[in-house]
């Protein structure tokens, strides 16, 4: 009402005051016609403002409506599938970044608005959509930010796992339907984060696309024009790079769409290159087998006691992924209500992945691995010592935390995307005597380094999500309730460099993780020496 008031005092305000009756002149009806025309100018001005405010608004309504009404049934349903959905998630960064200033921007004026702002206000949200945990917690609107974070997950997924780039825009994200499509505006930023990130092939994929979309838009949504000024940039820039290798025998491809799987031959070991580790990893999170099938014959799966009473009625399910050095997964070593009441607990300290900053200083936010982490001590819940005590029985190592045997047991969530560059558990053994001395806090020392990882797997992954050991060729895929299991030391104290791995990107669904990191503190009996330090 407030912005109709202002309409039509601006339109009236030129009029002038008549202290007596205007019916009775001709020449004052002329000029009162002549007012009213003005009204209705004005009030038409103001119709045409209130509709396209009304058309951004039904066009937000209409998306969101479009997205809910897939399939699921309940609202846990559509928010666990609207939140494990790339596409989906990336349109949701984008209507409340950029669609919702629009809308806000063209309304604050209004009084009727105020209960939009209010339902906005203290707002707070079950969370049993994020993977089924219970309780609530506050919300922030998405920040401009996660946007570039949402278009960079689905960069970093077209990229990993050489999607289908036609089926991508139209809502099938690796065989999984949806009516998530994406527009050529969409299109053309996503090609322009892939440019910046330096993957001009799957730059140029992005803009030709565009280019077709704007097409079959009418340059709605962008200009067929504008996506062919950045094509064009892109190809000149991949052209360069590819002549700038020109004469370089045996150089590897710098990008995986360069790959062809039927020619291309993998090579494993420690002495890969930091290219070959990255092309391997990128092979296996696709679900590509690199080992020989003669290795593949000698892996088993078995019943196991571990040596220990406590498994002689119920033996652990082992499976073996690698011999030497060994990886192995423990199945069924985790309930569906231990993995609940796990979630429950850490979620409300969940924080941003951190990694050791520079020269081992303090701690920073990290840009390789995309994820939420948590820490819970053995005296938070009955259940963290009980699990503890159990990582010991399968492991034949201690876990003492208050002996500082362990760390806390941590528990990861990945979002959009959510990754983790191949990297070493290990923190010392690679570090110099002055780094040691200097940046290293006493407490890590005394510790002694990560041993082991010990990793449960909270919950299953729709698509992608794999732990990925580009060195060893195999991979280990989560499955609710399992465990993966190995060394990152030899029995000589050295690092094993084949432990390389990484989280592979999240493709639809969610993922939670949980891992007990082992020091070499309070091993000194259970992991004997071996007589060579290649052992």
């Amino acid at each position: 009402m407030r912005a109709l008031t202002m309409v039509l005092t601006a339109a009236l305000c030129c009029a002038q005051v008549v202290r007596c009756e205007v019916y009775t002149s001709s020449q004052d009806l002329t000029a009162v016609f002549a007012l009213e025309r003005r009204l209705v100018a004005a009030l038409n001005n103001y119709v045409g403002e209130m509709e396209a405010r009304l058309n951004r608004i039904r066009r937000y309504l209409h998306q969101y409506e479009q997205v809910s009404a897939e399939g699921a049934s309940t609202e846990e349903g559509i928010m666990e599938r609207l939140a494990g959905n790339p596409v989906h998630a990336f349109h949701l960064m984008k209507r409340l970044t950029v669609d919702w200033k629009h809308i806000q921007n063209h309304n604050n004026i209004d009084d009727s608005w105020r209960g939009v702002v209010e339902a906005l206000s203290g707002a707070s949200v079950g969370s049993g959509a994020n993977g089924g945990v219970a309780g609530s917690f506050r919300v922030r609107l998405p920040r401009e930010e996660d946007l570039h974070g949402a278009a960079q997950a689905l960069v970093r997924l077209h990229d990993v796992y050489n999607l289908n780039m036609t089926q991508l825009v139209r809502g099938n994200v690796w065989g999984v339907e949806s009516y998530a499509e994406l527009t050529a505006q969409d299109c053309l930023y996503m090609g322009k984060h892939s440019f910046n990130l330096g993957l001009y092939p799957r730059a140029i994929q992005w803009f030709e696309e565009a280019y077709l979309l704007a097409g079959h838009e009418g340059n709605a949504t962008v200009s067929q024009d504008q996506v062919n000024m950045f094509l064009n940039t892109a190809i000149k820039a991949y052209d360069e790079q590819v002549l700038g290798r020109e004469g370089d025998e045996g150089s590897l491809p710098l990008h995986t769409a360069e790959v062809d799987p039927k020619k291309f031959k993998y090579r494993l070991g420690s002495d890969l290159t930091p290219q070959e580790d990255a092309l391997n990893f990128q092979a296996l999170c696709r679900g590509e087998q690199l080992l020989s099938p003669e290795y593949q014959a000698s892996l088993s799966c078995f019943y196991d006691t571990r040596g220990e009473a406590y498994f002689r009625l119920m033996p652990v399910k082992v499976e073996i992924l690698h011999h030497n050095p060994e990886l192995m997964v423990f199945h069924d070593v985790i309930s569906d209500k231990e993995i609940e009441t796990v979630k429950t607990m850490a979620h409300p300290v969940l924080a941003r992945a951190m990694v050791q900053g520079a020269q081992g200083k303090g701690n920073t936010v990290s840009t390789t691995r995309t994820s939420k982490v948590g820490w819970l001590d053995d005296s938070l819940h009955p259940l963290v010592a009980r699990l503890g005590h159990r990582i010991s029985l399968l492991t034949g190592l201690s876990t003492d935390v208050a002996a500082e045997h362990a760390e806390l047991l941590q528990v990861s969530n990945y979002g959009i995307g959510g990754h983790y560059n191949p990297h070493h558990d290990y923190l010392l053994v690679d570090k110099s005597e002055k780094e040691l001395l200097h940046n290293i806090h006493p407490r890590e020392l005394f510790m002694g380094d990560r041993i082991a990882t010990f990793m449960f797997y909270l919950s299953d992954v729709t698509r992608g999500g794999a732990t990925a050991f580009p060195r060893l060729g195999t991979a280990a895929w989560p499955s609710k309730g399992s465990a993966a299991f190995w060394h990152n030391l030899k029995k000589s104290g050295h690092a094993d460099t084949a432990t390389l791995h990484g989280a592979c990107p999240v493709v639809i669904g969610y993922k939670w993780v949980s891992n007990k990191w082992i020091r070499e503190r309070g091993q000194f009996l259970r992991r004997k020496c071996g007589l060579s330090p290649e052992e």
